[in-house]
């Protein structure tokens, strides 16, 4: 048996091992949950077990779908959730067109001394991340490598590949989403990359978060970019409440969101928001993402603009351009919402209204 089938295989076990434990997990919840209601009409006991019920028979059918992944899901359901997921249902190898080999759908960092010459995307992307990881402290020799790295919104993969190779003494990496159509292609890039002996893969809603395997091998890094900007307020509050419950004391967040410096109630789009485009309608200033933050107790180290205006102008623009380019006959769905979005984002960013925010925070005691 070679090596990565010998991964694989250990993979597989851990992974029933888990979904044995979160079956257990919920059993239990559901149990204290009705003795709670035990005061209540036989109707709210009824519809707390069908609640709990669905949830956990959700999680046991689709975990048997594809043994490259775990499903986690809880009883709540995110109404969100739909919208986002039909974001990303494209064909990744059009993704590609658009946003490059990497598939990176978060920004780069063009203004840079050592970039005479023409930048891509991917190399934006890369070191736009590589200076978050530089803010958050990894660029100093005395730093340890982390232990468990957790990425919530792990997109296409790049970057779970990417924190692999850099931290190669990291026994162990997660990435979880909420699309399937993603996750199937991330679960093919970690294993193209023989990454698979130390990643796992979560098919989870944010909200879940909570529900994820070995609760008691806490989170040292928890990098979450372009992913809060899909999340409703209610989401955004809870999960990070419960995901402060996973990360060790001293734990850090690497964080990249789109963030609003006027009020969200009254931006106007300078073309009219019709529809909302690639499920980003939920708008958070600066002052309330920090809040959120530190109710949850994290406490924020850096936060700041970055990349510049500028410098994301570029990249929207830059992407724009590569939709018009590679699709000359136009394009639908997400593609013609991220077209007109990189439209309004570019206006938006050049008169200061929207920023690109990099935050850095630690799991305070």
């Amino acid at each position: 048996m070679s090596i990565d089938e010998r991964a694989s295989t250990e993979a597989a076990g851990e992974f029933s091992a888990g979904a044995a434990a979160l079956e257990s997990r919920t059993s239990a919840v559901k149990a204290r949950a009705l003795t709670e209601a035990s005061r209540g009409s036989p109707r709210i006991r009824d519809s707390i077990h069908r609640e709990f019920t669905r949830g956990s028979a959700a999680m046991t059918s689709s975990f048997a779908a594809d043994p490259r992944f775990m499903v986690i899901r809880g009883p709540h359901v995110d109404s969100y959730e739909e919208k986002v997921v039909a974001t990303y249902e494209g064909d990744p190898k059009a993704w590609r067109r658009v946003l490059g080999d990497h598939l990176l759908f978060e920004w780069g960092i063009y203004n840079h001394p050592d970039s005479p010459r023409p930048v891509s995307l991917d190399e934006a992307g890369v070191r736009f991340f590589e200076e978050q990881l530089e803010l958050a402290g990894f660029a100093n020799p005395a730093q340890s490598s982390p232990r468990r790295i957790l990425d919530l919104g792990c997109g296409w993969g790049y970057i779970l590949g990417h924190l692999a190779t850099r931290f190669p003494d990291c026994p162990r990496l997660d990435g979880v989403n909420i699309s399937r159509r993603q996750l199937e292609y991330c679960a093919d890039y970690l294993h193209a990359h023989q990454l698979t002996g130390r990643a796992r893969l979560y098919l989870c809603n944010a909200l879940d978060v909570g529900l994820l395997p070995d609760p008691a091998t806490l989170y040292d890094l928890v990098v979450i970019r372009g992913v809060i900007t899909h999340f409703p307020h209610a989401l955004y509050e809870q999960s990070m409440a419960a995901l402060a419950d996973r990360v060790r004391p001293g734990g850090l967040l690497i964080i990249s969101d789109t963030l609003y410096n006027t009020a969200p109630a009254t931006y106007r789009s300078a073309i009219p928001d019709e529809v909302d485009r690639l499920a980003v309608g939920h708008r958070k200033t600066p002052d309330y993402f920090a809040k959120v933050l530190a109710d949850s107790g994290f406490a924020i180290q850096d936060m700041r603009v970055l990349p510049s205006n500028t410098d994301v102008a570029h990249w929207l623009l830059e992407v724009r351009s590569n939709l018009e380019t590679h699709f000359p006959n136009g394009v639908t769905s997400a593609f013609e919402e991220l077209r007109v979005l990189a439209t309004n984002l570019s206006i938006a960013l050049l008169t200061d209204q929207v920023s690109a925010y990099s935050v850095i925070a630690r799991r305070m005691s």
